[in-house]
């Protein structure tokens, strides 16, 4: 039997009030921070489906009178849910959780307005200065297949180095293929940022004239 919802003015008021905030927040959360720095249009739009999803079966979870039995139910549905496309970094699973939680907090909501606002301005924010690359400048990580077998640590470093235009701060080998001489790595660097054109000194400027 389908579970009766009565809602008033007020409800149906602080949905919309609600809805407002929750597009808000996820459009500066997956688009102005998330898609602007890493123009991955496919993950901004699972992020901000995904949220929009969550907070209309939210509400109307807490708008039934069996609100408890369909929160375990949806909960037991999602837990048997798998990504399958591919596996998520560990910077696109907290974007994800993000997003999760920005859908949990308005679609459940608080009694205070302000106060799920600020909550709202927290997590957005949190996210805009965690993930600035002026803030926290880390070093990227990436599955590497290499076509030769090198087992000197420093001859191995030199050809990543080369081969990435980078600095490398770890790299691990996880196999070794003799046969095909090849070999599998998790290697963590650091790119090398373009360094400034030099000013012109003034004795190349009177060479020059």
């Amino acid at each position: 039997m389908l579970a009766q919802v009565t809602l008033s003015t007020r409800d149906y008021w602080e949905v919309a009030v609600a809805l407002a905030i929750d597009l808000a927040a996820i459009t500066l959360f997956a688009i102005a921070v998330y898609f602007r720095r890493h123009t991955r249009k496919d993950l901004a739009v699972v992020f901000a489906f995904f949220n929009i999803c969550l907070f209309v079966t939210v509400t109307v979870i807490e708008m039934t009178e069996v609100a408890a039995a369909l929160g375990f139910g949806l909960f037991a549905i999602l837990s048997i849910i798998r990504l399958r496309s591919e596996p998520f970094s560990n910077r696109e699973i907290g974007y994800f959780f993000g997003a999760l939680v920005l859908g949990l907090l308005n679609g459940i909501g608080t009694p205070n307005l302000a106060f799920t606002l600020g909550l709202n301005a927290l997590v957005v924010g949190a996210i805009f200065v965690l993930d600035h690359p002026r803030v926290l400048s880390t070093a990227e990580r990436r599955h590497v297949t290499l076509d030769s077998v090198h087992t000197n640590p420093e001859t191995l470093r030199r050809v990543l180095a080369a081969r990435l235009g980078a600095s490398i701060a770890e790299c691990t080998i996880t196999s070794i293929d003799f046969v095909r001489d090849s070999m599998e790595l998790e290697v963590q660097y650091v790119e090398h940022r373009p360094l400034p054109d030099p000013v012109p000194t003034m004795m190349a400027r009177v060479g020059q004239s």
